[in-house]
């Protein structure tokens, strides 16, 4: 039992059919639905049963090569949380958006929006877009570089946030008697001038549910940590090994606390695909059918991308794991690649191993077990510190869901370690972080600038 008060976070990473690289084969998949409101329906539907905090929908801005053979096509992931807003009444909706190709005037609405619409449900995923052949779809040549993508990042969020903060909570007045809908003294103009962008505002909305929609952040190299210690509510990392994903828990708090930052609220969570049978030979044998649909093919023209542009079809498939890391282009992202290349050196693993383990799962650890082999590896990484609860990314979707919501969270429960049901309505109560007060001051309001 859990003596601690402390509650897992957990979160679905929807990704179309699931995390492993071409499951639309497998007949526990339906790929003619991927595409429509059912689909994504019964899988918002199925966590917000299980007493999920979030269901996250991923974006990428480019087709992959491997759309022959694997189902690698991305819908609008601020679109769909909109239309899922409607069909669900609890559970976080998390959707990713780029500060690399977007505006933040946009994001900021679109957000705001949405947050009204569902009754402050809503989070935004901040990515700075890492793969190469996106940059095409938005009139450049060449992706900028990692540190130039992280500088724009930050103006970008920041921009943002202030915003969202240029509302009050009371600017909405409704005072039919005096004729009064809004307080011009409670809307402050943003007169934003950066490197970036020059955003005069103010926003076209007013101040949302949350005060702040939650805020996630994807990037584990240390200028993704940075990021994510002065804005991030969550923190979705890629972590294999229970004592590296305790130091990242550790780092990742010091730098929250010197950001002036509460650490403990920011939840850390770790991807995980849990793959579950009744015994473990029932769910080895899941495994095996699961991973025996990966296109080998399909999962190197991935790698080319995380690893900003690397032909891993240059390279036998069946010798040791090729030493890259002088190949990396500036451009590329930095704490996957590097990830993968450690697990390769240190597991002495060929390209095909690698290959098959980020298949599978997207390149995230995965527990191959019994329901109660998966609580018990879930409960020893919350316990030890190494995670604040997970990322769930099911190999097929909604199949892998369900048997983790049927099986694996009823025994969470019981062991006191996730909740039995919603306490709160929005994202941020599920998360346990409170949005910032606005700072005072700043550009004129309203009536100021009359």
């Amino acid at each position: 039992m859990n003596d601690t008060g402390r509650r897992m976070h957990l979160a679905v990473f929807a990704r179309g059919l699931g995390a492993a690289h071409s499951v639309w084969r497998s007949p526990r998949t339906e790929p003619e639905k991927v595409h429509t409101l059912e689909h994504w329906t019964r899988v918002a539907q199925v966590a917000e049963q299980g007493k999920l905090d979030a269901v996250f929908v991923a974006e990428a801005l480019n087709l992959s090569t491997s759309i022959g053979t694997d189902a690698t096509e991305w819908p609008d992931a601020v679109s769909l949380v909109a239309a899922l807003s409607a069909v669900t009444s609890r559970i976080g909706l998390v959707a990713t958006s780029s500060t690399t190709y977007s505006h933040p005037f946009t994001v900021a609405r679109q957000f705001a929006t949405i947050d009204h619409l569902s009754g402050g449900r809503v989070g935004w995923n901040i990515v700075t877009t890492a793969i190469a052949a996106a940059a095409g779809n938005y009139g450049s040549a060449d992706l900028p570089e990692h540190e130039s993508r992280y500088e724009r990042a930050d103006e970008f969020v920041d921009i943002v946030t202030r915003l969202w903060d240029g509302w009050r909570d009371d600017a909405i007045v409704l005072d039919r008697d005096a004729g009064v809908y809004a307080d011009l003294d409670r809307i402050r103009r943003l007169d934003h001038e950066g490197a970036h962008f020059t955003v005069r505002g103010p926003l076209t909305m007013p101040r949302s549910p949350q005060g702040r929609p939650a805020l996630v952040q994807a990037g584990s190299s240390p200028t993704g940590m940075n990021l994510a210690a002065r804005y991030a509510d969550m923190v979705f990392t890629t972590q294999f090994d229970i004592g590296d994903s305790k130091a990242f828990v550790d780092r990742m708090r010091e730098l929250v606390a010197a950001n002036g930052r509460d650490p403990r609220a920011v939840a850390v969570m770790p991807g995980l695909t849990p793959i579950i049978g009744r015994t473990v030979r029932e769910a080895r044998d899941l495994a095996r059918e699961l991973g025996g649909f990966v296109h080998t093919d399909a999962t190197l023209a991935f790698m080319q991308q995380m690893f900003g542009g690397i032909d891993f079809t240059a390279y036998d498939l069946d010798e040791p794991f090729p030493d890259v890391a002088g190949l990396l282009p500036a451009h590329a992202g930095v704490s996957r690649p590097r990830l993968f290349m450690d697990m390769a050196k240190e597991e002495g693993l060929t390209l095909r191993q690698v290959a098959q383990r980020i298949g599978l799962s997207t390149g995230h650890r995965s527990i191959v077990g019994t329901p109660d082999q998966v609580a018990d590896e879930m409960a020893a990484w919350f316990t030890a510190g190494a995670a604040d609860g997970f990322n769930l990314l099911p190999a097929d979707l909604p199949r892998g869901l369900e048997d983790f919501v049927e099986e694996v969270v009823p025994r969470l429960q019981d062991r006191g370690l996730f909740r039995e049901d919603y306490t709160g309505t929005t994202l941020r109560e599920h998360l346990g972080a409170p949005a910032p007060e606005p700072a005072p001051g700043g550009a004129p309001t309203l009536k100021e600038a009359r």
